[in-house]
């Protein structure tokens, strides 16, 4: 027997009244309700009729329809989704209760109804409309937008349903700001809509707007470019094509695509005589003419730019001025050259309809395209409109700063710098905020001027604007080599290789992970709308830069400014520094007095200082020095002609003149005696490297606190054993701080370096032990190999010095133990390395030689007899019994040798020890004899005793356990756990 499908209204009896001896009062309201329903499906269907239109070849009630199977006419018609199940009778009867609720105003009890009815079939669309309706009412706007997509997605061929969950989404943005994810339901949504119906309009516009918000450019456009097709004349749609091409850092798909838009509709527009032209198109013209000058093709700009500008004064006419290509003497302020013009009569003509009516940002366009096309008499006539020394000019650089700049840039490019200067400067004066992409135009335009002085002031006003800058790094490098300063022109180009070695690893990794990137709409330019000419910010080479600099920030004093003028300014930066200094040692008292919420600007004190120790030359030597700005000896040269090539044989030429090789590098701190900069002396600026460095790393920047690091211990200033301590012992504190276990071995392995000393090994161990990872590095090969290097080290000079004794032979075994210098604690420790990768036998061998040469340390002692019982229980182990005896008499003198300390934790750890022991062994009942003779040593009271409790407590509760004494557990686990 086949089970019912509820959702199937076939197997539902039809609703049928009862009789009037079976009928009771209770079924009234049934029937009324089971009525309604019937008026709502025929009007439902009647809806829906009127809207899809009756197809004349469907069966009419009554008549038989054809065999599906047969028959091949319904193969088109029954595709798509299937028709919803009409609702039960109890599923009708609980929406029924729910609409009553929400007309109530109870929507507690109309959202419980109606996510019951959602339960007991989620294909019911009322049910998800009135959820919806619901949340809407209570204020649940993410829930109201939830609970109608999935009630458009059971209706998917309602259009209106996919819009207006699209709208609502993007409510949503507008109130609570941008969210990816509810930018993708509207796109999602819009797409849904197109599927169902597409030629709609509204769903092809909202999905471009969405994809453009999300920077999928060439998916907008595309979408414009559908809805251009059939609505050519929409200048809303063209103004958001070209929109995205300008956003689209005027991809040349994306640019024709805009010009090909903006052509047609102004097309249309002039072969209609009858149209008025709206003067708000000179806008838009301008937007036009800006996209044809993207793509370099002036000529073409220049005839279209004047078609435009005719029709919109109203002399669309005269189209004779197109034949005079060579100049735009239409455009002159006088009739002098329209003269010449046989067409034209100046008695008839308006001379306000001619120079006059041209707009100042399309005449400073003529003159860029006249520039570009070498036309530069021409140029320079619409230049005259433009005098920088005119109130006027300076009103139109605020309006068209970008204008202004692009200008500027052609008449430095066609050999016009002093009269780029000037624009220049009339930018930089109204900007507000120094900018750097115009400074560095500026430094270029009085480079090529010979005006050497106001060029570096210009670059290095840049390079403080933008401290990651590459170009101006380059100019100032090239400047310096011209100047004989090459020891800074190396310094630059250095920098600027690493960051160009930096860009592009950042813009090799964002590829491989974002797919070309992504880029935000200027949604906010469409609501106000202002001009898509955009103020000049710093150029497209600079705008991919990692987000932190890997060149730190440095004084850069003038070079070629006179001598008078230079002396002050380090005068006054040696005050600077003085002052800082006395801030970051108030600030550190401060922190050790505990206000801490002085650290950040503690951390940024200490930086300016750090930064600017490291930045100067004569304390590091040369390679040194250029690997702390990021130079890799790896650079490959990029080809010629491509960029960076000439920066590459920039960097070539001076390392070749300039650097000197590693061994002839000669510290000039060293060899002029010097003990301090600026006041302060290297102890301190010591301190100051490595109090900063220890800061990044608790704020977890590792990679930043080793910079830090390896900068004070790459200076030659800090070159002395101490300094050297110092500066491994704070390293090692900023790889525990950050979790690095290998660099905290590196490290440990650098201090045994230094002096092999008990200490040193002991460090080794300990920094392996504070790191929360995994003992992989002190476990390693290499480890292994360094610590075996070392004692093999000793070997050979301990044999080395026993040969030349006149005793050798039988009294070499009688030598006093005086003479043999080799370190219990580095046998100990390579002992423990083999001991944690479970290699027990070797690890014994070096444990008794540790023995032979301490045998009173317990210790040792300990260590042994774990190593012989953890080698006993391993399945190799030959003969387990002896094992096990040797590891217990080695236990046994542990005991003897902790027991004359006499101390309660001692006491209270050696039991712990030996429980543990035994525990291992699985002797229960010894184990929880040593457990409670160790508690009964701990002193309670000793916060430094308590983790050793701990540990007692939960290894009594798991042996407890093991024997299956569960009340004993319970009573420890109440005892010891607080809650």
């Amino acid at each position: 027997m086949s089970r019912r499908n509820d959702d199937d209204p076939r197997d539902e009896d039809p609703p049928t009244l009862r009789s009037g001896s079976e009928a009771s009062d209770a079924d009234s309201d049934l029937e009324e309700l089971q009525g309604d329903i019937a008026k709502f499906d025929a009007s439902v269907r009647d809806f829906l009729a009127s809207h899809r239109g009756a197809d004349k070849s469907a069966p009419t009630a009554g008549s038989s329809a054809p065999s599906i199977r047969g028959g091949s006419s319904f193969r088109g018609r029954l595709r798509g989704p299937r028709q919803a199940a009409k609702p039960r009778g109890d599923i009708t009867a609980r929406l029924s209760k729910v609409n009553q609720a929400f007309l109530a105003g109870d929507y507690e009890r109309a959202l419980d109804l109606a996510s019951e009815v959602v339960r007991i079939n989620a294909e019911t669309h009322q049910a998800w409309t009135t959820l919806a309706s619901v949340f809407r009412e209570m204020g649940e706007i993410n829930k109201y937008l939830s609970a109608s997509v999935y009630a458009a997605h059971l209706r998917p061929k309602e259009v209106h349903g996919w819009l207006q969950c699209a709208s609502t989404a993007l409510e949503i943005i507008e109130t609570q700001g941008d969210d990816p994810e509810t930018l993708h339901t509207a796109r999602l949504c819009y797409s849904a809509a197109l599927r169902a119906d597409s030629k709609n309009l509204e769903a092809r516009l909202g999905k471009a707007n969405v994809c453009h918000r999300q920077g999928h450019l060439a998916v907008a456009i595309n979408e414009y470019k559908h809805v251009l097709r059939r609505h050519p004349n929409d200048l809303d749609v063209v103004r958001q094509i070209a929109e995205a091409a300008l956003d689209s850092k005027h991809s040349e798909s994306a640019v024709n695509s805009a010009v090909a838009a903006y052509k047609k509709y102004f097309d249309i527009q002039l072969s209609n005589p009858a149209i008025v032209p709206d003067q708000e198109l000179w806008h838009d013209v301008g937007i036009y003419i800006e996209l044809q000058s993207s793509r370099r093709h002036f000529q073409e700009a220049i005839q279209e730019l004047r078609r435009l500008a005719r029709w919109l004064v109203g002399r669309a006419s005269e189209a004779y001025w197109d034949e005079y290509d060579e100049d735009d003497r239409e455009w002159d302020a006088e009739n002098t050259r329209r003269r010449q013009v046989a067409q034209f009569n100046p008695a008839e003509a308006d001379v306000r309809l001619y120079g006059d009516s041209l707009p100042l940002d399309l005449r400073a366009r003529l003159a860029i395209f006249r520039l570009g096309l070498d036309h530069d008499e021409e140029a320079f006539k619409h230049l005259s409109w433009l005098d920088p020394t005119e109130h006027h000019t300076r009103e139109f650089a605020q309006d068209f700063p970008f204008l202004v700049y692009e200008l500027a840039c052609e008449l430095t490019a066609h050999d016009h710098p002093a009269f780029a200067a000037k624009y220049l400067e009339v930018l930089r004066e109204v900007a507000g905020e120094p900018d750097a992409a115009v400074l560095l135009q500026l430094g270029r335009a009085y480079l090529y001027s010979r005006e050497q002085a106001a060029a570096e002031e210009c670059l290095l006003t840049a390079l403080e604007i933008d401290p990651d800058a590459i170009e101006p790094r380059v100019e100032l490098a090239n400047l310096y080599e011209l100047a004989r300063e090459d020891e800074e022109a190396l310094i630059l180009a250095a920098e600027a290789m690493a960051l160009r070695e930096a860009r592009t690893t950042h813009n090799d990794a964002e590829a491989r992970t974002a797919a070309g990137g992504q880029r935000q709409s200027r949604a906010g330019q469409r609501k106000s709308g202002t001009s898509t000419r955009r103020k000049p910010q710093a150029r497209p080479a600079d705008s991919t830069a990692p987000k932190k600099s890997v060149i730190p920030r440095r004084y850069r004093p003038k070079r070629l400014g006179a001598p008078g003028q230079r002396r002050q300014e380090e005068q006054e930066h040696a005050a600077k520094l003085s002052r800082q200094y006395e801030t970051v040692v108030g600030l550190k008292e401060s922190l050790r007095a505990g206000h801490l919420e002085l650290k950040d600007e503690w951390m940024q004190s200490s930086q300016a200082l750090v930064d600017d120790f490291r930045s100067l030359k004569q304390f590091y030597s040369w390679d040194k020095y250029l690997q702390l700005l990021g130079a890799q000896n790896s650079f490959q040269p990029p080809p010629q002609g491509q960029p960076g090539s000439e920066l590459f044989q920039l960097y070539e030429r001076l390392t070749r003149t300039l650097v000197p090789q590693p061994d002839q590098a000669r510290s000039d701190a060293q060899a002029s005696g010097m003990s301090g900069h600026q006041g302060i002396s290297f102890d301190q600026w010591l301190d100051i490297f490595l109090d900063y460095a220890v800061g990044l790393a608790i704020d977890f920047r590792r990679e930043e606190s080793y910079r830090v690091c390896e900068a004070a211990r790459d200076s030659t200033v800090f070159q002395s054993s101490a300094h050297n301590f110092r500066i491994h012992i704070a390293w090692s504190i900023c790889a525990v701080f950050t979790n690095d276990e290998e660099r905290a071995i590196q490290v440990a392995r650098q201090l045994m370096k230094d002096g092999i000393n008990s200490d040193s090994d002991r460090m080794f161990a300990l920094l392996a032990s504070l790191c929360q990872s995994p003992i992989i590095w002190y476990t390693s090969g290499p480890a292994q190999k360094f610590v075996l290097r070392q004692i093999r080290a000793l070997d050979t000079e301990q044999m080395t010095t026993l040969s030349k004794r006149d005793d050798i032979g039988t009294e070499v075994n009688k030598a006093p133990r005086e003479d043999i210098r080799l370190d219990a604690c580095l046998l100990m420790m390579y002992g423990h390395i083999l001991f944690t990768s479970t290699s027990y036998t070797y690890a014994l061998g070096y444990f008794l030689r540790a023995h032979s040469l301490d045998p009173d340390n317990p210790m040792i002692s300990l260590s042994i007899g774990l190593a012989y019982v953890h080698y006993a229980l391993k399945r190799q182990a030959v003969n387990r019994q002896y094992l096990i005896l040797q590891g217990l008499a080695f236990l046994t003198r542990y005991v003897e040798l902790c027991k004359k300390e006499d101390s309660e934790a001692s006491l209270a750890e050696l039991y712990y020890n030996i429980g543990r022991l035994h525990h291992l062994l699985g002797i229960s009942s010894l184990a929880l004899q040593f457990y409670s003779q160790a508690a009964s040593h701990l002193d309670k009271d000793d916060p430094d005793m308590k983790d050793l409790g701990l540990m007692i407590a939960t290894n009594q509760i798991i042996t407890h356990l093991g024997n299956d004494r569960r009340k004993a557990a319970l009573k420890l686990v109440k005892e010891q756990v607080i809650i």
